[in-house]
């Protein structure tokens, strides 16, 4: 049974107890939106899940958008952190989109609930979205820049750095998530051979898209040929 203050509140909310406490509603709110969906997911049973009442939830996110918005934000900073340690291990230009993908299928697969609240998101408002791109955008930038010094050193195929940006996402995307779904329906063991598959795919796919047309390939010198 919760320690109750004067105000109904647990006593401890204040103290180092209230921040894990909190961080625990918003893991079990990720899991279960991502579960049965925002408007499937009551905030009863987010409390529920998270062991405490549904007034301890209220006192930390007064509303479901309140409870949504700190979902979003925690996701794309776990996301972004993830993606940022990745790509400051990987020292060779050539490798960071493929560092990029295992990363993000590494997440996926240790983090089971990131891939499914994504889909989720993904069919809520356009809103929910921007505010988790949002967090993202610094990495989003890192990324252009490093498409666009690729096609000018004939590393990459020359194209639009955006769209091709955005199609690199989609497939990563929509990988993982489709891979979350699996995991849900078949199992851990198999869906994790899934996971593994796609990202195979995937990687696959990302050097197809990236690798330069033969009349792009510079010409090699001839000290680094021999």
């Amino acid at each position: 049974m919760e320690a109750r203050g004067r105000l109904g509140f647990p006593s401890d909310m204040t103290r180092t107890g209230g921040e894990a406490r909190r961080r625990r509603l918003i893991d079990e709110a990720v899991r279960l939106f991502g579960k049965g969906g925002y408007d499937g997911t009551s905030l009863e049973a987010v409390a529920t899940a998270a062991g405490v009442r549904k007034q301890t939830l209220l006192y930390y996110f007064p509303t479901k958008e309140a409870l949504l918005d700190a979902c979003v934000a925690e996701v794309s900073a776990r996301a972004a952190t993830t993606l940022a340690e990745a790509l400051s291990k990987q020292e060779s230009n050539s490798k960071k989109a493929e560092t990029v993908v295992r990363a993000v299928f590494r997440l996926a697969e240790q983090w089971p609930d990131f891939p499914q609240f994504i889909r989720e998101a993904a069919r809520m408002s356009p809103d929910v979205i921007q505010r988790f791109a949002a967090g993202l955008e610094p990495l989003r930038q890192r990324a252009l820049g490093f498409l666009e010094y690729g096609m000018r050193q004939g590393q990459i195929r020359k194209q639009d750095p955006a769209l091709l940006l955005f199609t690199l996402y989609t497939a990563v995307v929509g990988s993982i998530t489709e891979a979350g779904v699996l995991r849900a329906v078949v199992g851990e063991d198999r869906s994790r051979t899934a996971l593994r598959r796609r990202e195979r795919e995937v990687l696959a796919f990302v050097r197809s898209a990236l690798a330069p047309a033969a009349t792009e390939v510079p010409a090699r010198r001839t000290r680094a040929a021999r």
